[in-house]
């Protein structure tokens, strides 16, 4: 056995074991131990130490938290999808990131978000990145919904069993039968917008059905008001045992992202929600610079065009439709001074 296949099937034993012990305390602190166990890079060694910290006390809210997610989710689900980004994704997908980003000297993203409409940026295209984004050690794919037919893409998501893959349904109108078929390989949690339409009943639906799903906002300048006082976290709070996602429209000023970034933060390690919020843009910037010394921040849009944290490109050569993305990074995310490890 390769050295990776090992690992993951180790994980897999390990995992199924922990998830049949009937004491959810024990449960997590079992799975915290075996993650700071596989631990090999500064990030995770970093998150498992503050996450043990956090659960030495007995009372920790995070506690009910993954209470919660073993008693509503497919443990399926949990392992695969937890194993492609805690693995995947953080460590084997890391390493080679680390060992590419010297050699190009430019960023790789850890997680690259598409804007799928079915259409100019169709199925085909989303397996095209995703190709080339295993080989550069990418395994996290954050999908935004912009419109189109979601069969096509669901078998994109099954053909890359190994990858991560977070797919924001808004106004997708979607049924338990779509809800089923894109998340058949295990490896996709599925994201809700609070402003839909019919928002409490579809996480009901989903919850009912054991499905890994998490649920999220775009804010902007006015509504972030609201994601600062808490008020937007409480109204969350009853309809996702996961995550509560926080993305910044198009035009929101850097000053507010990183005012809601640093809530975000402060509400993760103070415990205060038995959820964990997560500001998109803010924490996919912090993961990439920790896991390759380099902020960079990487988007697609319906047209194939890169978008960064500047905003988007209008360089046709930076379009993954027809340039590869490796070409794409070298010159849309090259270091301007030396990386230093």
């Amino acid at each position: 056995m390769k050295k990776g296949a090992l690992a993951k099937h180790l994980l897999n034993t390990t995992i199924n074991t922990a998830l049949r012990d009937d004491v959810p305390k024990r449960t997590i602190r079992n799975l915290v131990e075996l993650g700071e166990n596989f631990s090999v890079g500064r990030f995770q060694h970093d998150f498992f130490g503050k996450m043990r910290s956090m659960l030495k006390n007995e009372n920790s809210i995070y506690y009910k938290l993954w209470e919660t997610v073993l008693t509503e989710t497919d443990p399926d689900a949990l392992k695969t999808f937890g194993i492609n980004i805690g693995y995947n994704v953080c460590t084997s997908g890391g390493e080679t990131i680390r060992t590419l980003v010297k050699k190009h000297g430019c960023a790789i993203p850890s997680v690259i978000t598409i804007q799928y409409n079915g259409r100019e940026m169709g199925s085909a295209e989303v397996d095209n990145i995703v190709r080339q984004g295993e080989a550069l050690g990418i395994f996290a794919y954050i999908i935004n919904y912009c419109g189109g037919e979601l069969e096509p893409l669901a078998a994109v998501f099954a053909q890359h069993k190994d990858c991560g893959f977070v797919f924001l349904a808004d106004d997708c109108g979607l049924s338990f039968e779509a809800a089923s078929k894109l998340t058949e390989k295990k490896n996709v949690m599925l994201s809700v917008s609070i402003d839909e339409a019919g928002f409490e009943e579809t996480c009901c639906r989903l919850r009912s059905s054991r499905m890994l799903y998490c649920v999220h906002t775009r804010y902007g300048e006015k509504q972030s008001d609201e994601i600062l006082s808490g008020a937007l976290i409480e109204k969350i709070r009853p309809f996702s045992s996961t995550l509560a996602l926080l993305i910044p429209k198009d035009g929101v000023c850097a000053n507010t992202s990183a005012k809601v970034g640093d809530f975000a933060v402060v509400c993760r390690n103070q415990q205060r929600y038995p959820l964990i919020p997560m500001d998109l843009r803010f924490d996919i910037l912090a993961i990439n610079r920790i896991i390759a010394n380099r902020r960079c921040y990487v988007v697609f849009d319906t047209d194939g065009q890169l978008i960064t944290e500047n905003g988007r490109t209008r360089d046709l050569s930076l379009n993954i439709t027809k340039y590869s993305l490796i070409d794409i990074f070298r010159k849309a995310l090259a270091f301007e001074s030396p990386l230093v490890y």
